[in-house]
């Protein structure tokens, strides 16, 4: 913003004078955000410094441990008045007109965390397995009205923090007791906790209402679908890997996670969108060969690889067309790394053992300067537009 000022000066278009108090405006803005973030931050470290001061203050005196352990009962009710308090205190100093609301916000956020280890406090008083997914699905069920109440971005990211971790416990506890597991868990559920991301972003009233929420489920969402898509892409070194036809207990999730999708398009209002639909259908289209894999008794790495290929050709297409029509910075950075994860790993994997090694790096790196003043060309386009 500062050199497009100062090219408006230099054009005759505004006087020196108004780019003066231009300038100033965006430095005081610039002093206030910083103040901002480092006031968060040092409440947040504050609030956690005092929950540790006090867990170390109670375990340093055998004598509040024994009261605490004769009436485990008062654990629980003493940790629940702290997070209410915590929750309620933080309401009042965000939202109620104090001078304190960074403070309010770190405590809305703290009180997330005391409500997680109440649950594990209440698991072991009570010898209930509180290491599994039961856990990390409450805590996220309690804790994500919070972060759409408060449009606080950083708790709906410890929810979806929560929501992966009990996901892969819930499949890794069902995979001790089924052999055919292994498969789900290595390939289909990193796609699935993707997909499960990406499709919650796209409900009509979190995309309308919460924009920020929307974008944050997409963007984590497609790592780890890039991630298994790129794996797979490598995948031509054996004949056919074995499924044994995964039962309907594994296909339901993805069949669901189909009409939602399906159920995404057909409730948003602008249904004619071009970017709209070829969205709808690649994920469809992604989620029924998944259907498909997992009724086969064995597949082929080849077709794996080219299933592979092309969903990440058509991830990276789709992701440019979508950021740069709604100029999404983040949307654009994320697509420009897999892109470039993507032509370096098969680069490195097809051209390491097919060419000699002085052409191998020489090659690459000219493709990696073309490939960055690409890059870099296109990030110029979008700061043109901003201005």
């Amino acid at each position: 913003m500062e050199k497009l000022i100062k090219k408006l000066v230099t054009e005759g278009k505004i006087n020196q004078e108004t780019a003066d108090i231009l300038l100033n405006e965006i430095r005081i803005k610039k002093e206030k955000t910083n103040r901002m973030r480092i006031n968060i931050l040092i409440y947040t470290i504050a609030t956690v410094l005092i929950g540790i001061g006090v867990i170390s203050f109670i375990s340093a005196n055998d004598w509040i441990l024994k009261l605490l352990n004769n009436l485990p009962l008062i654990k629980i009710i003493a940790l629940s008045t702290v997070t209410i308090c915590s929750l309620f205190g933080g309401y009042k100093l965000a939202f109620e007109g104090t001078k304190f609301p960074k403070l309010g916000h770190a405590l809305i956020f703290f009180s997330t965390l005391l409500i997680g280890g109440t649950y594990a406090l209440i698991g072991q008083t009570y010898n209930i397995n509180a290491n599994n997914c039961a856990l990390m699905f409450i805590w996220l069920i309690s804790i994500l009205p919070v972060a759409y109440i408060f449009k606080n971005n950083a708790i709906n990211i410890v929810s979806l923090i929560l929501f992966i971790i009990g996901t892969v416990f819930f499949y890794s506890d069902i995979a001790y007791s089924d052999d055919n597991c292994i498969y789900f868990m290595t390939l289909y559920m990193p796609i699935l906790i993707g997909f499960c991301l990406y499709i919650a972003g796209n409900i009509p009233i979190v995309k309308d209402k919460y924009g920020a929420f929307s974008l944050t489920y997409k963007l984590v969402g497609l790592v780890p679908i890039f991630i298994i898509f790129i794996i797979m892409s490598l995948m031509t070194f054996k004949s056919e890997i074995d499924i044994m036809q995964l039962p309907f207990f594994y296909q339901f999730p993805v069949f669901v996670l189909a009409i939602i999708n399906i159920a995404n398009y057909l409730l948003t209002k602008n249904v004619k969108s071009r970017l709209l639909q070829s969205e709808t259908i690649y994920i469809t289209a992604i989620l029924a060969i998944i259907l498909l894999l997992m009724n086969l008794s064995s597949v082929s790495y080849i077709i794996f690889a080219l299933i592979s290929h092309i969903a990440i050709i058509s991830m990276i297409t789709i992701g440019y067309i979508y950021g740069y029509k709604y100029e999404q910075p983040r949307t654009i950075g994320l697509i420009n790394w897999f892109l470039v994860i993507y032509l370096i790993v098969n680069y490195c994997y097809w051209g390491w053992s097919s060419m000699e090694k002085a052409a191998f790096f020489i090659i690459g790196g000219i493709c990696l300067l073309a490939l960055g003043m690409f890059l870099e060309t296109n990030r110029r386009k979008i700061i043109k537009k901003d201005k």
